[in-house]
């Protein structure tokens, strides 16, 4: 095991080491290479599902005139890949010699572990305020890499709370000095943060905040916050200023519905289904522009991978999505110009009982060639992976600089063909489903590159 130590040498966590992938001896003889994950058995495409969320319509983004060349090399470099393989020609060390050199599209990037909240449905409670941290110049160093390699958009957001990083405006200059797209997702606490970067953000840009409740009541039950004028109404009360400053980027009310018999963290949360409409009405009186609401979500115990907080055998699910269904309709009531609401994917399909569907995933993430995340603890696979060991690609700083970008680099395309998504992610509701099977389709069907065109320029990189 690796320990992360503090700056004082405490041990702080304890991870498994960057994979030894030599064990699936991909780059020895054909006898002695372990069968591609992709060869593991016939899979077949399955339609692209309808209940997507425009947000999380990752196929259509990558079709973007932006983005759409390291598609097509991605996808022209793993028929290859097989190709050689079917026909005994060559290892996968050897092809990795020819693999792209892209860094991903889009991060999440966790600026600190630190948070001033102690919420008790948090799925990164193991890991905050651990005093685990960048070297802020590497970070930006790091950062200066992946643009410079085909990066477009960042979100700063979990793992703790972005604002509490004291780097934080720095980050955030420094990436729109690079023309980055730039989301954050943050607790609403320090609200003046937001506030001093607000002049350099634009139209692409937004800032969602993690609220949760209808009442401060609710809200400081829920998330605990350290200071004591925190609350609800408080936090709602910035936005005008802000909005006034500049109306040009998003800002986002998250609304993560909690209902009877939620467990994380080994204890009971409290519930908030019943305050959906309430905080609608709230986040529109306060000139958001849109309330978002999402499903609660925990850790598997097989992996820590986040999943979908539900139980199929739960008699009473049923009367739940029906309950969320009629508050959300009645939310949508409040709609007009200036504020929607809007379903995520995942409620999305809890609602109509497909969401199973969604973890059927073909055995090789394509995705994580696309959107990583960056975190004090390293660098991993995915979002729903954030500190699981067996997603790891590298240190905190592995893209800092050029060597270590391609070591990087060639570790994801290692990781992909190790990482068996069809078990590894049996249990997740993947956002990301749709855009890996289409992406196998055209790996197992390159001739369908050339009618690829790219799809109309809606000008998000936020995969």
């Amino acid at each position: 095991m690796q320990k992360i130590h503090s700056e004082s040498g405490e041990v702080l966590l304890e991870v498994s080491p960057l994979i030894n992938f030599s064990k699936f001896d991909l780059g020895s003889s054909q006898d002695s290479v372990l069968q591609p994950l992709h060869l593991k058995s016939a899979e077949h495409l399955v339609e692209k599902q309808t209940e997507l969320s425009p947000l999380h319509d990752f196929m259509g983004k990558l079709r973007q005139p932006g983005v759409l060349d390291n598609l097509k090399e991605y996808v022209r470099w793993q028929a290859q890949w097989r190709e050689g393989y079917a026909s005994n020609a060559i290892t996968f060390e050897q092809a990795l010699e020819n693999a792209p050199r892209q860094a991903p599209v889009s991060i999440n990037l966790d600026v600190t572990t630190a948070c001033n909240y102690r919420c008790d449905h948090c799925v990164d409670m193991d890991i905050l305020n651990k005093n685990i941290n960048y070297e802020h110049e590497l970070l930006k160093d790091s950062l200066t890499q992946l643009v410079e390699n085909g990066l477009r958009s960042v979100i700063i957001i979990g793992g703790g709370e972005p604002t509490a990083y004291k780097g934080f405006e720095d980050i955030v200059r420094h990436l729109k000095a690079m023309g980055t797209q730039i989301g954050v997702v943050t607790n609403g606490s320090m609200m003046r943060k937001i506030e001093a970067v607000a002049e350099v953000l634009e139209k692409q840009d937004w800032v969602r905040l993690s609220l949760d409740s209808g009442t401060n009541e609710t809200f400081r039950a829920m998330h605990k916050p350290g200071s004591k004028k925190c609350t609800l109404d408080w936090i709602c009360e910035h936005i005008p200023p802000i909005k006034q400053l500049n109306p040009d980027f998003m800002i986002g009310f998250s609304y993560i519905i909690v209902w009877k018999d939620c467990e994380t963290n080994d204890t009971g949360i409290i519930e908030n289904i019943d305050e959906m409409v309430i905080a609608a009405q709230l986040a529109k009186q306060h000139q958001f522009d849109y309330i978002s609401y999402k499903p609660f979500l925990t850790r598997s115990e097989l992996n820590n991978a986040e999943v979908v907080g539900i139980e199929k055998k739960q008699e009473h699910v049923a009367s739940i999505m029906t309950k969320i269904r009629n508050a959300i309709s009645e939310a949508q009531k409040l709609e007009d110009e200036s504020f929607a609401v809007v379903e995520s994917t995942n409620l999305r399909v809890l609602e109509n009982g497909t969401y199973m569907n969604y973890s059927k995933q073909p055995h090789n993430c394509h995705m994580q060639y696309f959107r990583q995340v960056v975190s004090p603890l390293g660098i991993f696979n995915c979002p729903v992976y954030r500190h699981v060991p067996q997603a790891l690609l590298g240190g905190k700083h592995a893209y800092a600089t050029v060597d270590s970008l391609q070591d990087t680099q060639k570790n994801t395309m290692r990781l992909i063909e190790t990482f068996d998504a069809t078990e590894e992610c049996k249990d997740v509701t993947c956002l990301y489903n749709h855009a890996n099977w289409f992406i196998e389709d055209l790996i197992n069907h390159p001739e369908k590159l050339d009618q690829l065109d790219s799809s109309f320029d809606r000008s998000d990189y936020f995969l």
